[in-house]
């Protein structure tokens, strides 16, 4: 970057001759020659008045003086400033200038990471779907018998069940009948107790019969026939028990 100069201003402060000369040459060019009348009261003017001017002539030039170098002194803190700005100028178009080549860097960087890296998807993709194909390939006869298997399971356990429903059905109706031949069994049980209190009534009754034969001579005749009629009945009587203690034996055969 180029680097501006500013011109300086008041780069010399003018000495007090120099002020002394342009206004003795300023004072001659404008005046006319003096009369005599003036000069004398030229020369009559008191001396203070002289002083005064070279006091307020001293003043002026003093205060020019300083102004200048103010404006000297101010110039060169601009100048001091501008130099430090355009430094600092040039130092951030350089930092920026770096910082520029290093994204540039960076984002070609990234750029070949992320080709290389949707490459390398691609390619795993790619071998991804061969794995799987033979995988597919390689299991089809598996998944084929443990198809049929699974088939060949679900059929014997459908038989299974129907089977075991089967048993199931048979079992209650074989409770059921078997219920009956108890109800049946206790019906018939309770005839032979009541014919065996019947047998047990008789046989009191012949017993009785028996001891009232011997003491009595003229009714024999007739208790022989009664005794005869009990003794058939108790015959049909035992008959009958023995009947039923046979059907009761067979069923608890069975049972």
């Amino acid at each position: 970057m180029n680097k501006r100069i500013e011109p300086e201003l008041f780069s010399k402060v003018p000495d007090l001759n120099q002020v002394e000369n342009t206004k003795q040459s300023s004072s001659q060019s404008n005046s006319t020659p003096p009369s005599s009348e003036q000069s004398s009261l030229q020369q009559a003017a008191p001396v203070k008045q002289n002083n005064l001017t070279t006091w307020l002539g001293f003043a002026a030039i003093l205060a020019l003086s300083a102004g200048g170098y103010f404006l000297h002194q101010q110039n060169l803190k601009t100048q001091a400033q501008l130099v430090a700005s355009e430094q600092r100028i040039a130092e951030l178009e350089s930092a920026l200038s770096a910082t520029g080549e290093e994204m540039g860097e960076s984002a070609g960087a990234i750029k070949a990471k992320l080709s290389s890296l949707s490459k390398r998807t691609d390619e795993l993709w790619t071998q991804m779907d061969k794995l799987w194909a033979s995988a597919w390939r390689r299991n089809q006869s598996e998944i084929k018998k443990l198809s049929e298997l699974t088939a060949s399971n679900q059929t014997k356990q459908t038989k299974a069940v129907s089977d075991a429903t089967n048993k199931i059905s048979a079992l209650s109706q074989a409770q059921s009948e078997l219920t009956l031949k108890l109800s049946f069994l206790e019906e018939q049980q309770q005839a032979a107790n009541t014919l065996k209190t019947k047998l047990a009534t008789l046989n009191s009754k012949l017993d009785e019969l028996k001891a009232q034969s011997q003491g009595r001579d003229a009714k024999q005749v007739e208790i022989g026939g009664t005794i005869a009629q009990l003794e058939i009945t108790q015959a049909a009587l035992t008959e009958q028990l023995t009947r039923l203690e046979q059907k009761l034996s067979a069923a608890n055969k069975t049972l």
